[in-house]
């Protein structure tokens, strides 16, 4: 099991970390905070897509960060002062191999430990179409609620439906529409067959290569 990140982040900027209940809390500087960091901001969990900083002569300077939000995905820009304190969010990271379908969520287990991980379905998103049994995500959980879940940059998934390959046809500028295991609908040579396994992108959704 991997440590949370707050940890790390007290560490290597000398933040000031604090127990609040069963809670803790990373008390960071705006300008400490890093694209990729989570935040905790007006009782909502934010992912730092970017941060820029903007001199305003004498008046000094302020951080201008784009945040995503960690529930629904929506995207605000919001503006801080270099001094001003900042909640960073400890989320713990486990890698979780997915197991079956119990009604609207998910259930993953983490090799390591056998502790079993429920994922409602709205928290796994575009993730859903790539995830086939057995296949292995990261997951990062606050408080032991996920957040997020990644996936590799590709996975390998079998052809369930396509039409017959055409005997001789390896060009691979002819494609035709073959569903996955998942239901995803993937462009495919015209020589993939049903019950070949094919490598898929997970960030395009593209075929690259049988597996």
């Amino acid at each position: 099991m991997a440590a949370p990140e707050g940890d790390a982040g007290c560490q290597a900027f000398g933040a000031r970390c604090v127990l609040n209940g069963k809670e803790r809390r990373s008390v960071v500087r705006a300008g400490q905070i890093k694209r990729g960091n989570v935040i905790k901001w007006r009782d909502q969990l934010w992912k730092v897509v970017d941060t820029q900083q903007t001199f305003v002569g004498k008046k000094g300077a302020y951080f201008q960060m784009k945040l995503q939000s960690m529930d629904g995905g929506r995207t605000v820009t919001e503006r801080f002062n270099s001094g001003q304190q900042v909640e960073k969010a400890f989320l713990e990271t486990r890698r979780v191999q997915y197991l079956y379908q119990d009604g609207s969520s998910y259930v993953f287990m983490d090799p390591g430990t056998g502790d079993q991980i429920h994922i409602p379905e709205d928290a796994l998103g575009e993730a859903l179409p790539y995830l086939a049994y057995n296949a292995q995500v990261e997951v990062r959980l606050h408080e032991g609620k996920t957040v997020s879940v990644e996936l590799p940059a590709s996975v390998v998934l079998e052809v369930t439906r396509t039409e017959p390959a055409v005997r001789g046809d390896t060009a691979a500028t002819v494609t035709k529409p073959a569903e996955v295991e998942t239901g995803l609908s993937v462009k495919v040579p015209g020589h993939i067959k049903v019950g070949d396994r094919i490598q898929v992108d997970t960030r395009t959704g593209q075929f690259l290569g049988r597996a």
